[in-house]
């Protein structure tokens, strides 16, 4: 008898720590159902503005982003940085990135304008690499200089 009255005891006890835990977990549950929702109706709400944005087109400012690669021959590091730098705070260029290896170098430009508008921004920040002599070509996206 007194077997199965610490049996029943346990049982109650338990029973109520279980019932408590489920309770906790069922909250935690609709925690994370509402979460859900939110979610997907963020991404409802963003698939309509982009739908919206599509109708109504795209604003043309006139200036569109080229692409121009810079490769360079005969160049060291620090020629190479020195010119970087001062190409970083050239008129009607965007960004940068700079490429070197003994065999050639490169510097990768996103700018406003034609590859020779480029040209002519780049004789002007540095006139004693992009001189004339130093050009070995150049096509749209892409500008040879040969260091002697």
């Amino acid at each position: 008898m007194k077997k199965i009255m610490i049996i029943c005891a346990g049982l109650m006890i338990f029973g109520t720590t279980l019932t408590k835990a489920q309770a906790i977990l069922d909250k935690i549950d609709r925690a994370s159902d509402r979460a859900d929702r939110a979610g997907r109706t963020a991404d409802r709400t963003k698939s309509t503005g982009d739908k919206i944005l599509g109708l109504l087109g795209k604003k043309k400012d006139g200036s569109s982003i080229t692409k121009t690669t810079v490769k360079l021959s005969g160049v060291d590091f620090a020629t190479l940085k020195n010119i970087n730098e001062k190409l970083q705070g050239a008129k009607g260029i965007e960004s940068t990135k700079m490429k070197f290896s003994s065999s050639g170098s490169s510097l990768m430009l996103q700018h406003s304008g034609s590859t020779p508008d480029i040209l002519k921004t780049l004789q002007k920040a540095a006139p004693q690499i992009f001189a004339e002599k130093n050009i070995d070509g150049m096509d749209d996206g892409e500008i040879s200089v040969k260091l002697k």
